[in-house]
């Protein structure tokens, strides 16, 4: 953050970051005279510089000012860091090498999730640097633009986009390094939502993760129609390699569930939730209705005290039924509500012993 305001701050002055300094965390009421005094003592070593300008950081509740460096220098000699009223004044610079290092690091990271610079930029929305343009460029330009990239993109920008899909082929006999296919459509669906850039580009990075039968799958939905778009997509490797257990199965199966003996009806409820929802994606239970279908179920598929069996039939007929998160809510309280009268049963289990014997020894 530092070096980049160093950056930006040169662009202003039009002057050049790696002959420039910038000193943070001067205190607001030091003046300049104050200033010069601490940097000269300071900055012997590095010769002549002259101050360009003074700035104050909200962040920081501090000010920071920008030196022109007048001769060549040694970054080596130069301090991170010097003593001044308040405390410690950070000094900020850039290395000559700073800018190739750094894409060193990032081809690196970009090399082992099997990507691109230029394939970053595309996903940043930047589409201004290709592959064949890349090797033409500086390390310092590159830098920048890598830089001006990020600053702009899409917000938020989500790191998972490097965090490669994993494999997914369709084979009957999967690789090693597959995901079965329900924990690779989840990530999938996920990041597909979430990920905001364009259709083409998510299209792309599906296909990176496919294999065999699915990979053909993917060109046969495209052929078809140019214009899909990833959520149809999708919605196709559902219908193909998918659960094939039908609407009336999956409804059956939600109806036909029961409090297990020794389940709490919180885990009765969570466990029913998962069945649920695949009955509601298979359209088995329409959508609109899920919220009232889940409180009958637990109404008539858990053992329940007669006070929560109250609560709930209170919540059917009252209103609108309760989310799924509301239900949780509600039989949470008095799971713990049980919990807690049953506690103070056990550390009083002879009160009524006591009572009785105090009234007979009165009575005698």
């Amino acid at each position: 953050m530092a070096l980049a305001l160093l950056e930006d701050w040169c662009g202003i002055m039009s002057v050049d970051t790696q002959k420039s300094l910038m000193v943070m965390g001067i205190p607001v009421d030091c003046d300049e005279a104050e200033i010069q005094e601490v940097l000269q003592e300071n900055l012997k070593s590095l010769g002549r510089y002259r101050l360009l300008g003074k700035i104050f950081r909200k962040q920081d509740n501090a000010n920071a000012v920008l030196l022109e460096l007048m001769e060549d220098v040694d970054t080596s000699v130069i301090p991170s860091e010097v003593q001044g009223r308040g405390g410690i004044w950070k000094v900020i610079f850039k290395t000559p090498n700073q800018d190739t290092e750094f894409l060193e690091r990032l081809n690196l990271f970009l090399e082992k999730e099997e990507q691109t610079l230029a394939g970053m930029f595309r996903a940043l929305g930047h589409e201004g640097v290709s592959t064949a343009t890349v090797p033409s460029i500086s390390p310092e330009l590159l830098a920048s633009l890598v830089g001006q990239a990020i600053a702009h993109a899409p917000q938020p920008l989500l790191p998972m986009r490097y965090r490669k899909l994993r494999i997914f082929s369709g084979s009957a006999v999967p690789a090693p390094e597959e995901e079965p296919f329900e924990i690779w459509l989840e990530q999938a669906t996920e990041i597909v939502k979430e990920w905001p850039v364009a259709e083409a580009e998510k299209k792309r990075w599906l296909m990176e993760s496919l294999r065999g039968p699915a990979l053909d799958l993917m060109h046969i939905v495209q052929a078809d129609n140019q214009s899909v778009s990833v959520e149809e997509c999708l919605e196709a490797f559902k219908q193909v390699f998918g659960s094939l257990e039908s609407r009336r199965t999956s409804q059956v199966r939600y109806l036909k569930t029961y409090q297990e003996e020794g389940e709490k009806v919180s885990a009765y409820v969570l466990r029913l939730e998962t069945l649920l929802r695949k009955a509601v994606e298979k359209r088995a239970i329409p959508r609109n209705i899920a919220d009232q279908v889940r409180l009958e179920q637990v109404m008539a598929g858990a053992s329940l005290s007669e006070i929560l069996w109250c609560r709930l039939r209170e919540l059917k007929d009252q209103g609108p039924p309760p989310s799924f998160l509301e239900l949780m809510k509600v039989i949470r309280e008095e799971e713990e509500e049980e919990a807690s009268f049953e506690h103070e049963n056990l550390e009083d289990p002879d009160e009524g012993e006591t009572y009785g014997q105090w009234v007979n020894q009165a009575s005698a």
